[in-house]
């Protein structure tokens, strides 16, 4: 299970990996023994060390399930990894262990994620079971057969597309496959440059870090072709030459109660931003007034996303609002994502005309990728299944 719950499951499919915490914070290369006696050997009094009051059967179970993870599983293993939403996530993994301090999970092995995935209400109860055991990975060779015939049958579909008409639940799709095509609408058709912010790497615990984070941020330059004007703007009013958005993502609006609580999540991430928008896939025609009432209320705008950037609309537009530093501030101590936007936009900012172009690039370079191609775009819906 990729975090409690599995919180980062996303995260690790989107990135291409699986990991483990462990509550050790260094590269533990040179002691991944071929044993996993061995390891737990050196491991246990470590391990205990750190978690003080643990007994050490726990710390022998830890250590167990992290020298499975980190040594055990072998390149070219098959995976299967929890959504926390009623499918699994199916992998071959692709490399050997290594170390990413500072991140979540920071012990890790890469993934080559498949584009399928396994639902749970279709398993046998045998393989519901021993998927479903207590610990941080369990062993299910024995039911290779059965994980074969799942991932061949109908019932495994591309990622997460027809799985509410399968599973039952609402989902069909992942929220966060939505980011590159709204990304990809930003750029092309507004000149924004976005940025996903990753609220599983922000070092806050607070369970309401929702409330705080927002989920895309963009900026947009404004830029003259006479350097003499562009040195004149640097110089008197350098924060007129850009405008900062934040973006609230979701896949439904379909009520009024879930429009108010979505609403006001994005009212409270985007305080910070010149611009602040809710942004869904898919909006219910009955809540219009109520979308009209909020956004003259309290100026947070509304985009009624496609996958394709010449359908997207903004239903309502955003007010434009001073930026608030000290929340720019909070939102960097917290979150190394947002901290490098802000960090690579402001050299770029304050950058000569001469280092400029550099500068603007490597800004650039840490926004999320685009779509070159309708043809890319079209491959990718495919694979996510989202509606095309």
């Amino acid at each position: 299970m990729l975090g409690r719950g599995s919180k980062f499951a996303k995260m690790c499919r989107d990135e291409g990996f699986i990991g483990a915490d462990f509550e050790i914070s260094e590269d533990l290369s040179n002691s991944l023994f071929e044993s996993w006696r061995e390891f737990n050997k050196e491991m246990i009094p470590i391990w205990m060390k750190k978690q003080p009051g643990k007994t050490k059967k726990v710390a022998g179970l830890a250590c167990a399930f992290f020298w499975t993870i980190a040594k055990g599983l072998k390149e070219g293993d098959i995976v299967l990894c929890p959504s926390g939403e009623g499918f699994y996530y199916v992998g071959e993994i692709s490399s050997g262990y290594y170390y990413v301090p500072g991140s979540v999970l920071p012990h890790r092995r890469k993934v080559k994620w498949l584009n399928k995935t396994i639902i749970r209400t279709k398993m046998s109860q045998k393989l519901q079971n021993s998927t479903g055991s207590i610990g941080t990975c369990c062993d299910i060779t024995k039911y290779a057969e059965e994980i074969e015939l799942l991932l061949k049958s109908k019932d495994s579909v591309n990622d997460v597309k027809n799985i509410a008409e399968s599973s039952g639940t609402v989902l069909h799709y992942d929220e966060r496959s939505l980011h590159k095509l709204f990304c990809t609408y930003l750029r092309d058709s507004l000149d924004i440059y976005a940025k996903t912010i990753y609220h599983e790497k922000s070092t806050n615990k607070d369970t309401a870090k929702k409330w705080v984070h927002p989920d895309i941020v963009g900026a947009q330059f404004l830029e003259f072709n006479d350097e003499s004007t562009l040195s004149l703007l640097k110089a008197t009013e350098p924060k007129e030459r850009v405008r900062i958005y934040s973006f609230e993502l979701k896949k439904k609006i379909d009520s009024d109660y879930q429009l108010k609580q979505y609403y006001f999540q994005a009212l409270s991430n985007s305080s910070w931003a010149n611009y602040g928008y809710l942004v869904a896939f898919d909006i219910n025609d009955n809540i219009d007034e109520e979308m009209s009432r909020l956004n003259n209320a309290f100026g947070i705008g509304i985009i009624h996303m496609q996958a394709q950037s010449n359908e997207t609309k903004v239903l309502y537009p955003a007010r434009e609002k001073s930026l608030d530093f000290n929340t720019i501030g909070k939102l960097s101590n917290l979150n190394p994502d947002f901290r490098n936007f802000i960090t690579k936009l402001s050299k770029y900012m304050h950058a000569s005309n001469a280092y400029a172009p550099d500068a603007k690039l490597s800004f650039e370079n840490d926004c999320d990728a685009i779509f070159e191609s309708d043809e890319d775009l079209k491959k990718y819906c495919k694979e996510k299944g989202i509606p095309f």
